[in-house]
């Protein structure tokens, strides 16, 4: 039989253990932050100060650096980011849902639903969506071709990232 003493051991235990948890995680978030910097800000900005787009180091590391971009479009800048795509021809890349809740047991209405959507009487929601990496890959794209977009309206940051091949690595 467990004792209130040994009961009180394991909770102190698992106080103690949650502890580590937090401080490890916040000393992986310092160092994905560190990696970051170098990755994004130190390594790019010393090769483009070289004039160097990639190099074999001595020690046989390939270093490349590359633009990219990071975008996430704001939820209070998501009418104007579409009216944009829209407008400048590039309004394909939204996605469109409608979405039709049902309840339970409702999956034959459903399907009648489908089979003529205007004599049921449901309402549908409406939505628009892009994927992250659809738009990511259209910006770099556009980037890339020099297009005049305005980033901040989708929330969109280009930044140069080094990219290292270990020697030996694929």
């Amino acid at each position: 039989m467990i004792t209130l003493t040994e009961m009180s051991s394991m909770v102190s235990a698992l106080l103690e253990a949650d502890a580590e948890v937090e401080k490890a995680e916040e000393r992986l978030k310092m160092a994905k932050e560190v990696a970051r910097i170098i990755r994004e800000e130190t390594i790019p900005s010393a090769m483009q100060e070289l004039g160097l787009q990639n190099i074999v180091l001595e020690t046989g590391e390939s270093v490349k650096i590359a633009q990219d971009v990071y975008a996430s479009i704001p939820e209070d800048s998501k009418l104007a980011a579409y009216g944009w795509l829209d407008a400048n021809n590039f309004g394909g890349l939204i996605k469109t849902d409608v979405i039709v809740p049902f309840g339970k047991g409702e999956k034959s209405v459903a399907l009648e639903l489908i089979r003529n959507i205007s004599a049921m009487g449901y309402s549908a929601s409406y939505k628009e969506s892009i994927h992250a990496q659809t738009l990511k890959a259209f910006l770099r794209e556009q980037l890339a071709a020099g297009t005049d977009i305005p980033l901040d309206l989708f929330g969109a940051r280009p930044v140069w990232t080094a990219k290292i091949k270990r020697q030996g690595s694929k």
